[in-house]
């Protein structure tokens, strides 16, 4: 096929070679160098996502709900809960959110950020706000605000468990780890008069109760639950008692300093309760989407009721509380902005919105469509838009939950949504409604796993990777055939070890695995690996460690030789897939990033591009030479059916934590003359090997392109002139030796092109 050519210094030379020897075709197909271009498609979807209310005084002594937003940055919004009015919007400078927010008892507002686990303090009356830093080096988010005595806050970290405070007078003190091996201090509980806390441990079930005047540590967790993964997710210090909210949403009432159980059997939505109320018997708190009530003189409970007799609906899980004029409000829900008020002595109520603002939020995972679309998933808010890139306006579809995976099917696509490990199917011919479509297949959490993160197809199965639910080890992977409806899921497949990159490629399942557990584990295992599976079954057959040591294989592909290439801690490696030997090692700029570093074989000009910690790399299939096209802000790479590449930014916190950005991009690679290049290892003529290493000369065309030795030659002397003109040319522009040229040239001569 005649081959088009152009590139830097090369390109007079050459195009006036093909002008000369292939005729007016080619001259037609002689087109003008285009470098790669980036495009910021912009912020994809705005929408509100609120973690925590905090109420209390605001400017003026006027009431206020201090919540704190995901945003780029985050956000804290203060709002009149009364008159309904946004007061201010403050941004924590670094952060993506806050799931944290108290008052202090001097009145300052303090939230606390991810990913970079900052402290911020807000000052109502001067409307200011002021990062205070980091309270424990190395930690990623803070958890649980509690507001104690002399204007000190307490609160817990991710990913170390330690318990720390804040005072102006004092600044920050560290507590210490309040586990050795544990990860999450989801929240903690306070007793200012007895300068006591509790830390919640939630992954598999701690409670310790924490002398602050001695250190005192012990755990008051009752013995009936203890390793049980669903752990203390909220807990409040409410009128001398812990009012505990575990993972599953089921609650109890403990004895602060015991553990002793005081009342159990019912369940909880909201974030923790209320304080008590006006008539010092009542804390109130949400159950499903209604409002109840627990009595502490009776340790009794049940919904409250309105002057109708009926039960009071909150219509969602509360997220913060506060009495005001003896009246009780709640914010209700993460994603609308609701909101509730109730009378405990007359019944009367109300539901309505509060007006935070909605903000830019980051995306969380993104994939093209068979027909060039774009979609994006936002991260903890879940919404699905998807982008025309023809007119660069996007269009959101609805709610989803945050999606760690997305696969393509049969023109359908197939979503893995976090945390309750569904697998859903989305058909874009038809209208977005979820519970229809997309509609939930199969979900995997009650097979230990929450996070379905990789996705590949062959025949009529779609294969499944996934990581295990908090507490837990093993991931598995699920084979799920599209024509019976029928499913296989092998948990543990790899001993203790998450699946989170798939491929298909020679009549096997490729797999990649990381040594990591679910949220709040530490590692069993000591070195990442690949593994092959059947594709019928899903049965592991062979296993691999292609990088010893290494923590995860975030991707693997069917590379552009034949063989399997793959990512391990920020190191590339190809495994000959016949023999399972790795071929080629090497390191490439950036290490693993915490998210999914991605390989993608480009379908225009067959180069293996990489997004690796921030980088966006493209890789010589032949010489495995990388060029870094940018340094900075790729991740989540993805490919369109034209080979354009799509990812969004993001930069890195003062903590080395990455930052979630709420741009789409896209990359827009230079024009390859020569589209599906030949990529023999070595320069081939006919079938005379030239023992030459093949390599890309100009515009994407390898030797063995500019070689043409499929085209129809008139005279096998014309043939060879053509091989020694474009050798020569080659030689000029420092492709090629002048004995590389000779042996090219020679091989050509035994060649029967052209006899």
């Amino acid at each position: 096929m005649t081959r088009r050519i152009v590139r830097g210094g090369l390109a007079a030379a050459l195009v006036s070679l093909l002008l000369s020897t292939a005729g007016p075709a080619a001259a037609k197909a002689a087109t003008a160098r285009e470098t790669g271009s980036v495009t910021d498609f912009g912020v994809q979807q705005t929408a509100l996502t609120v973690h925590e209310v905090a109420y209390g005084t605001g400017p003026g002594g006027r009431p206020a709900g201090f919540g704190v937003q995901m945003g780029s940055p985050g956000v804290l919004s203060v709002t009149d809960p009364v008159t309904r009015e946004l007061l201010d919007t403050a941004h924590l400078p670094e952060s993506s959110g806050a799931w944290a927010v108290t008052q202090a008892s001097d009145g300052t507002v303090y939230a606390g950020s991810y990913p970079n686990a900052h402290v911020y303090s807000y000052d109502p009356q001067t409307r200011s706000i002021v990062d205070l830093g980091a309270p424990v080096p190395g930690e990623i988010v803070l958890y649980g605000f509690r507001p104690g005595s002399g204007g000190r806050i307490y609160g817990g970290t991710y990913p170390s468990a330690h318990v720390f405070s804040y005072s102006p007078s004092e600044g920050f003190r560290d507590y210490g780890r309040m586990h050795p091996t544990e990860q999450y201090v989801i929240d903690v509980a306070v007793d200012p008069a007895r300068n006591v806390l509790w830390a919640a441990i939630n992954s598999r079930g701690y409670l310790i109760r924490v002398d602050l005047a001695t250190g005192e540590k012990r755990d008051i967790w009752p013995e009936a639950l203890r390793g049980a993964p669903s752990g203390p997710a909220d807990i409040n210090f409410v009128g001398g008692k812990l009012f505990i909210k575990r993972g599953n949403l089921q609650a109890l009432v403990l004895d602060p300093d015991t553990g002793a159980v005081l009342a159990e059997n019912f369940t909880m939505s909201s974030r923790g309760t209320s304080t008590v109320a006006s008539d010092g018997r009542s804390v109130y708190f949400t159950s499903g989407t209604q409002l109840w009530r627990y009595d502490l003189t009776t340790d009794t409970y049940g919904p409250t009721l309105d002057a109708a007799g009926k039960p009071v609906v909150a219509a969602g899980p509360a997220i913060g509380w506060g009495f005001i004029d003896h009246k009780l409000y709640a914010a209700v829900g993460n994603y609308q902005g609701q909101a509730l008020w109730y009378d405990p002595a007359t019944g009367a109520n109300e539901r309505y919105v509060l007006p935070f603002p909605p903000q830019a939020l980051d995306i969380n995972n993104i994939s093209a469509d068979p027909a060039g679309r774009i979609y994006t998933n936002l991260y903890i808010n879940g919404n699905l838009a998807v982008l025309d890139p023809a007119t660069g306006k996007p269009t959101n579809l609805g709610r989803l939950g945050q999606a760690d995976g997305f696969g393509w099917y049969g023109g359908k696509m197939y979503q893995g949504v976090y945390p309750y490990g569904g697998v859903l199917e989305y058909d874009p011919a038809k209208p977005y409604k979820l519970g229809t479509n997309p509609r939930e297949v199969f979900r995997l959490q009650p097979d230990g796993q929450n996070r379905p993160v990789s996705f590949a197809s062959a025949g009529s199965k779609i294969y499944v990777g996934s990581t295990p639910d908090y507490g837990l080890w093993g991931g598995a992977l699920t084979v799920y055939d599209t024509a019976t409806g029928e499913r296989t899921t092998r948990r543990d497949i790899v001993a203790d070890q998450g699946v989170i990159s798939l491929a298909v490629a020679n009549n096997r399942i490729w797999a990649g695995t990381t040594i990591n557990g679910g949220g709040g584990t530490e590692p069993k295992a000591t070195e990442a690996k690949v593994f092959t599976a059947d594709l019928d079954t899903g049965e592991k057959i062979t296993e691999y460690i292609p990088v010893p040591g290494a923590d995860a294989i975030t991707s693997v592909v069917a590379g552009p030789d034949g063989m399997i290439w793959g990512l391990a801690d920020g190191e590339l490696f190809i495994l000959d897939p016949t023999t399972g030997v790795v071929v080629h090692r090497q390191d490439v700029p950036g290490g693993y990033s915490g998210v999914q570093d991605e390989l993608v074989v480009n379908a225009a000009d067959e180069h293996v591009y990489a997004s690796l910690d921030g980088n966006l790399l493209k890789i010589d299939p032949l010489s495995k030479t990388v060029r870094v096209i940018r340094d900075a802000q790729t991740y989540r790479l993805t490919q369109d059916a034209r080979g354009n590449l799509w990812f969004r930014n993001g930069v890195k916190a003062s903590n080395g934590a990455v930052q979630y950005g709420s741009h789409l991009l896209r990359y827009v690679p230079e024009t390859d003359a020569c589209p599906r290049s030949d990529l023999q290892p070595r320069v081939v003529v006919d079938v005379v090997d030239s023992g030459v290493a093949n390599r890309y000369a100009a515009d994407g065309c390898t030797v063995n392109d500019l070689i043409r030795d499929e085209a129809d030659w008139g005279s096998h002397g014309a043939f060879l002139a053509h091989v020694a003109d474009v050798t020569a040319d080659l030689v000029q522009a420092g492709v090629l030796a002048d004995a590389e040229k000779d042996s090219i040239v020679a091989a050509a001569g035994r060649s029967s092109v052209g006899r």
